[in-house]
């Protein structure tokens, strides 16, 4: 869908979200010394301006990434990604102010190491310039100009054997939810081994209601959900996100069991909101 803008929603608490939990995924895939792949499915602009007028208008990254680099004693879990915030804010204004957010493909970048590889899919033509602006110099980095549900499976499998493929789809055009389940099912037929992250919103309509379901009827082996409600008031859109996890590294539910729970303390909007780690059942 070439209408989404996510530079209107940059650093809400959805990004905050999958991408802490991205990285968690990626330090765990590192732990061996054998290279991985990351395969980014919708990637967006990489890097994000919150002075633009379009992060400004809503100020979401105010109440996401902004009041997560405010706590106190950030747990172990979620310093990978806090770094990669502050690096990236230290380049951009040496002063300390939160002027840039990263995007799952920076997020990727500062963590690859040398023998790694970064795929990035995107089709919409201002996100693409960003991306080759950002990224185009980068030999480990790999820009394509593609549709997701054509480009990611004709990645598929990389040379290497270990990797993470994210898929964060808009969901603007509501049969992506269906869409995106095929599309993992067709994945992971290809790459048995590769760990998927599929993230999703939780809304008010039948199809974002009945999506973990979707997956979970894939007959997939090893999901782990994760969610992360923040607001009760289902009217005012999105209260939350969530993410099916397909093959999670060991270790990593434990991991999850301490970050969700501070994330839900310092996101969180009503105290009847919550949050869930688990196997998806």
């Amino acid at each position: 869908m070439l209408s989404y803008q996510h530079e209107y929603h940059v650093g809400n608490h959805a990004d905050v979200l999958k991408h802490s939990v991205l990285a968690l995924v990626v330090r765990a895939l590192q732990k061996k010394d054998t290279p991985i792949r990351i395969l980014d499915a919708h990637a967006g602009s990489g890097i994000y301006d919150l002075r633009s007028r379009e992060a400004r208008k809503h100020g979401e990254y105010e109440h996401g990434i902004g009041r997560v680099l405010g706590q106190p004693l950030p747990p172990v879990e979620i310093h990978d990604y806090l770094g990669i915030v502050r690096a990236l804010n230290s380049h951009a204004d040496p002063g300390g102010e939160l002027r840039l957010c990263p995007g799952s493909p920076e997020v990727a970048r500062q963590l690859l190491r040398p023998t790694d590889h970064l795929e990035l899919i995107e089709l919409h033509p201002a996100a693409l310039a960003q991306l080759h602006r950002y990224f185009g110099r980068n030999a480990h980095i790999h820009i394509h100009n593609r549709n997701t549900f054509e480009g990611l499976p004709a990645l598929l499998p990389p040379t290497e054997r270990r990797g993470v493929v994210l898929m964060d789809p808009s969901y603007e055009v509501k049969e992506e939810f269906v869409g995106v389940v095929d599309l993992l099912k067709s994945c992971h037929r290809r790459w048995a081994n590769g760990v998927f992250l599929i993230w999703y919103p939780l809304l008010r309509h039948p199809l974002a209601e009945r999506f973990p379901a979707k997956v979970r009827a894939a007959g997939l082996p090893k999901v782990l959900q994760v969610e992360l409600q923040v607001e009760i008031d289902a009217y005012q859109g999105m209260r939350g996100s969530g993410l099916c996890i397909v093959n999670p590294p060991f270790g990593l539910e434990g991991k999850l069991n301490v970050l969700l729970p501070w994330l839900w303390d310092a996101l969180k909007n009503d105290e009847r909101t919550g949050w869930k780690v688990g196997a998806l059942a």
